[in-house]
């Protein structure tokens, strides 16, 4: 393949999403060093990767306000278009994100077998689907390469430094004059369904804190107050925009969070998991990635798993594989997590992965 002076990545799912497509990002930029590499992605998640080595311009793709339109999505395009040879690698599926990538007009187009931007594609891939979804993304790279054992290998390619380095904007939420362990908690999802309730949340911070543990607690508005009244706890739950929460989570000796954006913000800085799953397994492509970390989930549901990606309510109104997962064996998995051991104490309900 002739060298291409622009590469484009076209990414507009769920942040977790795009935080997944980084590894393909940094193979792309180990692979193609002279190439000018652009991001286009969604609103949220252009503000958080602006500024990451990975990317040398991000843009906003704000498929639900400014782009709505066809004739807004196609002008995005063409505002991109560039004059030496392209390409744009896709891993969304949407019928939007085919019309984009079809006006961008890139000379190379990789995309999934099963994307409807194959249409316009000059190279498909059969998507992987029992494949994590960081080599899912790593698949797309196979047309650009002679043989397919020169595909980048993702996990050489990590940690990921998602980081912020201005001053003024690092926030550090730890004691330094304290040994003790540094546990992060994101108690929030998007999806109502994929959350630990919250009173199980709270009680682990509180055996956290028993046992002498630092602990810090990240997560948006939509769990304002979760944590109040527990002496002890750093709260920063909507006090930090998205990079500030992955440099706490840099900084962790553990996080505990649902299926959600923070495992894979932990994952790709190598920082230890203890990812809680419901109505979701880890099966989906989306587990955390490493040796040391965790899966606690309920293996004794016939209802799971019920939704690709979790749900606003449980449909037979249970939501016991939630509910049903308790403290104890959170804060076990945790503790096994941070001895370096992943079988130990291990539970019929927790699964390593």
């Amino acid at each position: 393949m002739t060298p291409a002076q622009t590469i484009y990545i076209v990414q507009t799912a769920f942040l977790g999403d795009v935080v997944l497509t980084l590894p393909l990002c940094a193979a792309l930029r180990r692979s193609y060093p002279e190439a000018q590499i652009v991001f286009i992605t969604t609103p949220m998640a252009a503000d958080f990767l602006k500024g990451l080595s990975v990317a040398d311009d991000v843009v906003a793709f704000d498929k639900r306000r400014t782009h709505r339109s066809i004739s807004s999505v196609r002008a995005l395009a063409a505002s991109l278009r560039c004059t030496g040879p392209s390409v744009a690698i896709v891993p969304h599926k949407s019928l939007r994100t085919a019309i984009f990538v079809q006006a961008l007009r890139a000379d190379v187009l990789v995309t999934f077998k099963d994307a409807m931007s194959r249409w316009f594609a000059t190279h498909t891939v059969e998507y992987p689907a029992h494949r994590h979804d960081v080599d899912r993304h790593m698949a797309l790279l196979q047309p650009l390469f002679p043989a397919s054992s020169m595909v980048p290998d993702s996990h050489s390619l990590m940690p990921i430094d998602l980081r912020t380095h201005d001053k003024q904007e690092a926030i550090n939420v730890w004691n330094e004059a304290l040994s003790a362990p540094r546990i992060v908690l994101a108690p929030a999802t998007v999806w109502p369904t994929k959350q630990w309730p919250v009173e199980q949340m709270r009680g682990l911070a509180q055996r956290c804190l028993h046992e002498g543990y630092q602990v810090a607690v990240i997560g948006d508005a939509s769990v304002h107050g979760c944590m109040d009244g527990i002496a002890g706890v750093n709260d920063q739950i909507g006090k930090t925009t998205l990079r500030q929460a992955a440099t706490i989570i840099a900084t962790a000796d553990c996080v505990v969070a649902n299926d959600s954006a923070p495992v894979h913000l932990a994952s790709l800085q190598n920082v230890p998991v203890v990812a809680i799953f419901g109505p979701t397994v880890p099966e989906f492509g989306f587990g955390p990635l490493g040796q040391r970390s965790r899966v606690v989930q309920r293996g004794d549901l016939e209802c799971r798993p019920c939704s690709s990606h979790g749900g606003r309510s449980c449909p037979i109104g249970t939501h016991e594989c939630m509910t049903g997962i308790s403290v104890d064996a959170v804060f076990s998995a945790l503790q096994s997590t941070l001895a370096h051991d992943v079988n130990r104490h291990a539970k019929p309900n927790e699964t390593t992965f």
